[in-house]
């Protein structure tokens, strides 16, 4: 059964795969618990002369570049090699190949800033090799741009002139080896480098686990010791606790797990346990809890596939996460094409995201979802009504789409019409439906770009609900903007504001989380706080009555931040 009332409005260095294809799986593998840092990580490869292939695989090692050069690491992470015209001609003794390079960071790359060309452009350095490895001979690098001692040694490379924007791929520069006919297989490790505007920027992206979750008319956190806790409305078993019956306080989530995060969609409930598990409950009515059937689950069930997850957000009727690998699944609703699969399915089982990228963290909303890529680059799919893609009015799509801007992106939020995002500088923006002000940049109108939250805040976070939008500053101030009919801005009216409001209290926040039409918090002394729409007891205060001040949830519970 579904929850039909709806609040009325208001009465008015990265390694590549160089010369084949390689498998994007060749990705270097950071800790599920570690950002993205600024490594020399080189890529070994070996050529095999018979049947005109390069295999490559990541071997990170710890050094670093030099002060002006981003060292990337991860084929299909930083940036991504290409291929074509492979050859090999026993005359000349010549093994040769088209190489290009694409940029998948959130901003240029080879650039001094946003726009002006660095001298040195992007450069592929040999950092060892080749040596042969079966058969006999020497094998050169026959055509190289030039040498540079980048590291301990004299190293050929070739340079990509120019400034590269995100997704931007260089002009093709072919690649020639000597390689007499005696020769088998050789190898030779690469790595790149390339000056960067924002050198800061592959460590700001926020791979924080989130440990409060706001649904569509339920709440959910987790304790200190990793238990989770869910109340208000609870007609799909949203709560988990074994029952249907709605609770204005918390409730204990059954199954006995220990948690890492938890995410709460509009009729469902989805977490993480410490073991990587995941693991959702409530409506299941087109697979959002993923576990390959239909049926509602009182109780948390596994998500099908065995996979080991990092991240997971519930949105309306479709649930997305990324794996230990960083590679991004979703599953339920896809009718509108926001399971990002390139074609417009439902499904009750994880399917991969299109595009071959390792992402970080993503967020599903209803009709559309949106994500950051590990390189900082951030995406949309889905429904594009309204702008909610971001892409510049390029309309709908069934795969990621480029969120326009050429911003690195520290975190992305997907809202019911809207999207909002921190970039890597710390700067708000908000795109999609901006009717009830929810994109906070002091108009109301749609943004099919990213706008500029008003105010001047340095934010931490931001996260978009339903039409209401909320943010911690880096000071851990809250604030929120957008519809406040029923007081989900928690500023102790029910204005509208297309501008950041402080929340009231004059408390300092970990997490600010918004729903459909209530907003929960947990300060940064581990108490939790809800305002705003509560018929069904989805602020946690043991009524049912609408509070537009941050209101103590019941119980005395420590939260984990």
């Amino acid at each position: 059964m579904r929850i039909r009332t709806v609040v009325p409005r208001a009465l008015a260095a990265l390694p590549f795969c160089a010369l084949a294809a390689c498998s994007e799986s060749t990705q270097v593998q950071t800790p599920v618990d570690a950002a993205p840092r600024s490594t020399l990580a080189t890529l070994q490869c070996t050529a095999t002369v018979a049947t005109r292939t390069i295999a490559c695989r990541p071997v990170t090692q710890s050094s670093t570049g030099g002060a002006r050069a981003l060292i990337f690491g991860g084929q299909g992470v930083y940036v991504r090699l290409a291929t074509t015209d492979v050859g090999y001609d026993s005359t000349t003794q010549v093994l040769d190949g088209m190489v290009t390079v694409q940029n998948l960071m959130g901003q240029p790359i080879g650039a001094i800033n946003d726009s002006t060309p660095h001298p040195d452009g992007t450069r592929v350095f040999f950092h060892s090799g080749p040596v042969v490895t079966s058969g006999t001979g020497t094998v050169t690098v026959q055509n190289p741009d030039s040498t540079d001692t980048f590291t301990a040694s004299n190293q050929p490379y070739f340079r990509y002139p120019g400034v590269l924007p995100t997704e931007a791929t260089s002009a093709a520069k072919e690649w020639r080896f000597n390689v007499p006919t005696t020769v088998g297989t050789f190898s030779f490790s690469l790595f790149v480098s390339s000056a960067v505007p924002h050198e800061t920027a592959l460590r700001a992206i926020d791979f924080d686990p989130r440990t409060l979750a706001v649904g569509g008319f339920h709440s959910c956190a987790l304790n200190t010791a990793g238990s989770a806790f869910c109340w208000g409305a609870n007609d799909d078993s949203q709560l988990g606790n074994g029952s249907a019956a709605p609770d204005s306080v918390p409730v204990a989530v059954g199954g006995g797990h220990t948690w890492r995060t938890i995410t709460a969609g509009r009729f469902h409930t989805c977490g993480i346990t410490t073991a990587n598990q995941a693991f959702c409950w409530g409506d299941n009515q087109t697979g959002q809890l993923g576990d390959g059937g239909d049926a509602d689950s009182a109780t948390p069930v596994p998500v099908a596939g065995g996979l080991a997850w990092r991240q997971i957000e519930a949105g309306a009727a479709h649930t997305c996460g990324v794996t230990t690998d960083f590679a991004a699944f979703c599953w339920g609703d896809g009718a509108k094409g926001q399971l990002g699969t390139g074609a417009a399915d439902t499904t009750n089982v994880p399917v991969v995201v299109a595009g071959g990228r390792a992402w970080a963290t993503v967020s599903a909303a209803t009709d559309h979802t949106c994500g950051v890529a590990r390189g900082g680059a951030a995406y949309c799919w889905g429904d594009d009504a309204g702008g909610r893609l971001g892409n510049g009015a390029g309309g709908s799509t069934l795969s990621p789409s480029l969120v326009t801007g050429n911003h690195s992106w520290a975190s992305v939020s997907a809202g019911e019409t809207h999207a909002c995002g921190v970039t890597s500088l710390g700067a708000g923006r908000c795109w999609g439906t901006g009717a009830a002000g929810q994109l906070g940049n002091g108009a109301n109108d749609d943004a099919a770009s990213p706008v500029l939250v008003s105010g001047g805040a340095t934010w931490k976070r931001i996260t978009a609900g339903r039409e209401t939008t909320c943010g911690i500053t880096t000071a851990d101030a809250g604030f929120c903007w957008g519809f406040n009919n029923t007081g989900e801005i928690g500023d102790g009216g029910n204005v509208y504001s297309n501008a950041p409001v402080a929340v009231g209290g004059g408390l300092s926040w970990r997490w600010i989380v918004g729903g459909d039409y209530h907003t929960c918090g947990i300060t940064t002394g581990g108490a939790a706080r809800c305002w705003g729409y509560n018929e069904f007891g989805q602020i946690g205060d043991n009524t049912t009555t609408n509070n537009p001040d941050p209101t103590p949830v019941f119980g005395g519970i420590t939260w984990a931040l």
